[in-house]
Parts: structure tokens; C-alpha cells; sequence
């Protein structure tokens, strides 16, 4: 019987599988069918998932919080745009398909369109925010200790330039909530901004977003995010958490093209926060003659220039690949594959777990490091295998850091298990 049933599943998988061929008006069609089968097990559905993405089936790659793969039908949504672009070429954007994509880029963060701002990667929208806000010498930022560059060194920057506070506290990784403590701590009469990741890259470690929010407004303060390793990862409501600001790329688990991001600004802030960068399309209104010059009502403000449209109309096609799957349940495949793996670990004395005891504060990175083995050869000695990892030296946790994403399944996590074990001995 279970015979059977594998043999029937295997031939729709492969009926399936013919029928999702970027190019064809059938695609979207076949993944419906496929998603609403009550006949396909949940580990043929990721199986089929995987297949929509070029990377080998040999190469398993937990780097997602890296950069993440983009599906074929993504590229090539971004490649018929491209090529449509060289016949008949015009340096204006088509603003119907740019603000199409921004309307997706808003639903998936429960935002506004006004309210969103394409952007190059997060790191813009981290100086956006950085340099745009009324800040001066003497004022004061909290961080923390375990910020990627793209916010560690605009913060460096802009207190090296102007002379701001940056206070950074190490994240209490026992206790999620002791980061609100720790945060309440270094607020003084002279704090402006709380800037921190919402997951950090260091240790994959969720921070209370919400109740920092809840804090800092009740400081009087802005609070931002730097959500990289967020959008596309788990299902956000920038409206619930209330933020004043949150930063985001595209190109890791949202899955979109290369150096692509947004920036999301509360209305009511959109005259608080300078755009520093203008250009075509920042202005509603200009003329050097009159000395006249009117930012754009909306977000759009703070893009500038000839962009490259095809890159967004792809994170459209990714952010509709992802909805077609739901967001949530990518959330659960990927937690659950981190939960497997960290049980994994857990069994192996000489493993130290460097991500947040409490499964409450995890998400689908986790870092560990090997007690009397040198971090980085050892995530080597990974990578050589074709397990591809990545080395964490920020904020001196100096461990390994895997990524769980939607084309990763539980038998890779159980064969890095066993590889890590094998190194081990």
C-alpha cells in the first residue's frame, strides 16, 4: 500500500514538475494544484519546492541569512524584463509595475504603500534612517553588541561625522526579555534612537520587538529595525509591532534579485526623517528657476534616479512565490528544521549551542561552536564537503551559523548532523 502510494506520488511530483516551467502560462497553475493535494506528503511538497531552484542537488546550502537563492521563475521574470528593457529602452521607470511590486512589499509587512521606499539592500535603509533623522553631537543611540556591518559601521560612521552617542549592550541570550532591561538601562535624558536587528545575524536571536517599541515610546524615543534576516522569514505586521522604522533586503528570504531592499517609514514621520539622497522621482514638485523644491508626499522621497525595474518586478514574482507556499507555513518548515538540528547538536558533548536557550527567542539560524577546535577551519572543513555555512566573528561569538530556508528538508539537516559528528571524531 505505502508502495503504491509513493508510486502515485512520485508520478503527479513528476507531472508537476513538467508543468512548472518559468516560461509557461501553466506555472502558477501547477503550484496551486500542488499546494491544495491533499495526496502530497508534506517532504514531496519541499522536495518539489527545492526543484524550482537552481542549486545543486549535491551542494547543500545553509546560508540564507547570507544571501539567498532566487526560484527560476524569478529569474526569469527579472530576464524577460531586462530584455524587454533592451528593445525598447527609456531611462523612466514603468510606475504601474513599480508601484505593483510596492504594493506586495507593503502587504507582506501589513504596511502602507506611502509608507515604502524601494532601496538597494538594508544597509541603505539603515543610513536612510541614520542620516535623515534630526540627530546632533551629544545625542544617543542604543544598539547592540551583535549588529551585522550594514548597521555596526553606518552607526560608527555617523558618530564618527557628527559626534552621536552609540551605547551597544550584549543580548542576554538566557533570558529574551532581560534585553528590554538591558536596553531601559542605557536610556538617558540624551537618547534619540533604539536601532536594533529584529533577528540578529550573530546568533539568529529574536528580540522582543514589540515590547521594545512599547519602551522606547514611552521614552519619546524612534525605534527602528534592521529586519534583513526577517522579511520573508516569518510573517510581519510592522503595524502591530508599531515601529517607527524598519530596513529590509530582498535577496535573502525573500528570495528576490540581487541588491534589492526596502525601507518602510510611519507616515506620520515622513517629514521627521531628511532624505539626504534626491533625484528623479524624490520630487513632486521643482524648479531651480523658482528655487522650489517639494519632496514627494510618500515614501518614494527617498529613491532617487535610474533603477534598474526588472530587479524589483522580480521581488514581485518572489514575494508572490512565497505567498503561493504562505509565509507561515515557510516560518514552520523552517523553524521545525531548526529545531531538529539544535535536538541534533544538543546530543553531541562537544558542542556548544551559541543561539538563545529559550525556543521562544530562536528563528531558523543557529550557531554553535565546537569546544577546542578553531571556528573557522572547522566551518571549512564544512563548506569543503558542500555544506556551505557561514563563520560568525561579529560581536566575538566566534561560531558557525546555519541557515534553515525553504528549499533545505530534514534529511540535509540530519546529514550535517552526522557530518559534524564525523569531523568531530
Amino acid at each position: 500500500m505505502q508502495r503504491r502510494r509513493f508510486i502515485q506520488t512520485s508520478a503527479l511530483l513528476t507531472g508537476l514538475a513538467a508543468l512548472w516551467k518559468p516560461e509557461t502560462v501553466s506555472a502558477w497553475e501547477s503550484f496551486d494544484k500542488l499546494i491544495d493535494s491533499p495526496q502530497i506528503p508534506d517532504e514531496a511538497f519541499w522536495k518539489f519546492v527545492r526543484q524550482q531552484f537552481l542549486l545543486p542537488e549535491d551542494y547543500t546550502y545553509f546560508n540564507t541569512g547570507g544571501l539567498g537563492s532566487s526560484p527560476a521563475i524569478v529569474l526569469e521574470t527579472v530576464y524577460n524584463e531586462m530584455r524587454q528593457r533592451e528593445i525598447t529602452p527609456s531611462p523612466a521607470i514603468d510606475m504601474e509595475k513599480w508601484l505593483n511590486t510596492k504594493k506586495k512589499v507593503a502587504d507582506l509587512i501589513g504596511a502602507k504603500v506611502d509608507e515604502i521606499a524601494c532601496t538597494n539592500s538594508a544597509t541603505e535603509g539603515n543610513n536612510i534612517i541614520l542620516n535623515g533623522l534630526p540627530l546632533k553631537a551629544g545625542d544617543e543611540i542604543i544598539t547592540s553588541t551583535h549588529e551585522h556591518s550594514g548597521l555596526e559601521i553606518p552607526l560608527l560612521n555617523l558618530a564618527k561625522r557628527s559626534g552621536v552617542v552609540i551605547k551597544a549592550f550584549q543580548p542576554d541570550l538566557q533570558n529574551g526579555l532581560g534585553n528590554l532591561e538591558r536596553i531601559d538601562q542605557l536610556i538617558t535624558k540624551k537618547t534619540r534612537l533604539i536601532f536594533v536587528s529584529h533577528f540578529t545575524c550573530t546568533t539568529g536571536q529574536q528580540f522582543p520587538a514589540k515590547e521594545i517599541v512599547e519602551l522606547g515610546h514611552q521614552k519619546k524615543l524612534w525605534v527602528a529595525f534592521d529586519g534583513a534576516q526577517t522579511a520573508g522569514n516569518m510573517p510581519i505586521n510592522v503595524k502591530e509591532i508599531d515601529c517607527d522604522f524598519y530596513a529590509a533586503c530582498c535577496h535573502k528570504w525573500m528570495l528576490g534579485p540581487k541588491r534589492t531592499g526596502f525601507l518602510y517609514v510611519r507616515q506620520a514621520l515622513l517629514d521627521t526623517l531628511t532624505a539626504m539622497n534626491v533625484g528623479a522621482y524624490s520630487a513632486n514638485e521643482s524648479n531651480l528657476l523658482e528655487n522650489i523644491y517639494t519632496p514627494y508626499p510618500s515614501a518614494q522621497r527617498f529613491e532617487f534616479a535610474t533603477q534598474n525595474d526588472a530587479l524589483y518586478a522580480g521581488v514581485g514574482t518572489a514575494i508572490d512565490f512565497s505567498n503561493k507556499i504562505g509565509v507561515t507555513r515557510i516560518w514552520n518548515h523552517n523553524k521545525m528544521l531548526a529545531e531538529l538540528f539544535i535536538a541534533g547538536l544538543s546530543k553531541i558533548p562537544e558542542i556548544q549551542i551559541l543561539s538563545p536557550e529559550e525556543e521562544k527567542y530562536r528563528t531558523s539560524l543557529i550557531t554553535f561552536k565546537v569546544r577546542n577546535k578553531d571556528f573557522r577551519e572547522f566551518a571549512a572543513s564544512l563548506t569543503n564537503d558542500r555544506y556551505r555555512v557561514r563563520i560568525v566573528p561579529e560581536g566575538n561569538v566566534n561560531g558557525i551559523r546555519v541557515s534553515m530556508h525553504l528549499y533545505n528538508n530534514q534529511t540535509e539537516v540530519e546529514k550535517l548532523i552526522d557530518k559534524i559528528r564525523t569531523l568531530i571524531s
